[in-house]
């Protein structure tokens, strides 16, 4: 679960391969930082990634918010 005070901090955001690390699946993005991670969801969630890639965001507090979890946290994000 995501911190209510992450919800406001700086997050960084970086696409990184599907599936099994190495092979031709390619390296990582460079990290792109947001000023909170609002925008960083509302970024990943609304910009379609490289192809064979996912977003993944790293919150103020440390925590890492995979695919999954992106889902969750812009539902929330929307309201009722």
């Amino acid at each position: 679960m995501v911190m209510q005070t992450d919800l406001n901090a700086p997050a960084h955001l970086q696409f990184e391969p599907m599936g099994p690390q190495g092979g031709s699946q390619g390296a990582p993005s460079d990290v792109v930082e947001f000023p909170s991670l609002r925008e960083a969801v509302h970024w990943a969630m609304t910009n379609e990634a490289p192809a064979g890639m996912h977003a993944v965001i790293r919150t103020a507090s440390g925590d890492v918010i995979d695919p999954g979890h992106l889902e969750e946290i812009w539902s929330s994000l929307q309201g009722p």
